[in-house]
């Protein structure tokens, strides 16, 4: 009667290949802490993830499920050193982002400004010279849209306005302001002439002129 042949583990007929999913989990997890992120370390989780299942099952033919554990880690920190150098981007950007609108919303103020004061000239000629009482009987006498007297930086709001003066009046004499600011205020005076100035000279020179 012939012995059936013993039974030997898979393992012991060659040795057990490296998982190539393992390696590739570690590749991408590594590039990913370098340039890829996202493109680079979703992928080597997921193949970690998927080498570290395949070897347990493999029954020995399979090897490498420290590599695919590196590959899992290192593709986390990808993730969670992305979003610190987004965020360091983020911050460094802000200012110069901030200091771009400033300077836009300073632009829009001074063309509105230039045209209320064309505006009131244009009053002035019809009225004797006197420039107007308010800037709403500019807009109620459609000498102006009213969106022109409204600010992009206080929407809701309008230009300060000073009445009283005429077109007689010291060129020097302030007529329009913005109605808020940080650092800067946006002011036109009588001559046609547009400044921006620094806050506080504005209201120790300017502010008490505004009712």
């Amino acid at each position: 009667m012939t012995t059936p042949p013993s039974l030997t583990p898979l393992s012991s007929h060659g040795e057990a290949k490296t998982s190539a999913q393992a390696v590739w989990s570690l590749v991408l997890g590594i590039l990913s802490i370098g340039c890829l992120w996202l493109l680079g370390s979703i992928p080597a989780i997921l193949l970690g993830v998927a080498a570290v299942k395949n070897i347990d099952r493999s029954g020995g033919a399979l090897k490498g499920r420290g590599i695919g554990i590196a590959g899992i880690v290192t593709g986390s920190v990808g993730i969670f050193s992305g979003f610190v150098a987004v965020g360091i981007l983020a911050s460094a950007a802000m200012p110069a982002y901030n200091g771009v609108q400033r300077r836009a919303n300073e632009a829009k103020e001074m063309n509105a400004i230039k045209q209320v004061m064309l505006a009131c000239r244009v009053y002035a000629a019809d009225h004797e010279g006197r420039f107007p009482e308010s800037l709403a009987a500019l807009v109620e006498k459609e000498y102006l849209p009213e969106s022109i007297i409204e600010p992009p930086s206080a929407p809701g709001s309008t230009l300060l306005y000073r009445p009283g003066l005429t077109d007689e009046a010291d060129p020097g004499e302030i007529l329009l302001a913005s109605p808020v600011s940080s650092r800067r205020r946006i002011v036109g005076f009588s001559g046609g002439n547009v400044e921006a100035i620094p806050e506080d000279q504005f209201q120790s020179d300017y502010a008490h002129l505004f009712p």
